[in-house]
This record gives C-alpha cells, sequence and structure tokens, in this order.
C-alpha cells in the first residue's frame, strides 16, 4: 500500500477575442483564438503511472498507462 494523492492541473485555457475593427475587414462578426491544455500537471509521491486509476477497479493499480498530455489551438469566427 502507498499514498496515492495528487494534485492534477486537468484542464487550463486561454483565449483572445480580437476587437470588432479589425475583423470587421475580413468579413467577420467575431474572432477569438484560444489555446488549451490538458494534464498539464501532476504532483503525487505515487510510484506508479498514474494516480488516477479510475473506473470500478477498487483501487487495484493495473498499470494503466498515464493520461496524455494535450494542446490545442483554436480559433471561433462568426460570420
Amino acid at each position: 500500500m502507498e499514498d496515492g494523492d495528487y494534485l492534477r492541473l486537468k484542464i487550463v485555457q486561454l483565449g483572445y477575442s480580437l476587437p470588432i475593427n479589425l475583423i470587421e475587414k475580413m468579413g467577420a462578426q467575431k474572432l477569438r483564438l484560444y489555446v488549451t491544455g490538458e494534464n498539464l500537471l501532476t504532483l503525487t509521491d505515487y510510484t506508479g503511472y498514474d494516480p488516477e486509476i479510475g473506473g470500478n477497479v477498487l483501487g487495484i493499480d493495473r498499470g494503466f498507462y498515464p493520461q496524455a498530455r494535450t494542446f490545442i489551438l483554436g480559433a471561433n469566427i462568426q460570420f
């Protein structure tokens, strides 16, 4: 048995909506640019792959791979 306590920064999204005077020249009404990060940081003393075992496995670590760190860039455009 070991301590499985952890702190995880799961999802963070930063976005910026461009001013209307810039996007009207493109024929758009709204334009928002964003970047999203998932599973950016996990703080733990757990020695296994991932302290978030999940599922209905009664606390048994079956060696599941850790959750992937993901970055997403995007734009929301309204015409």
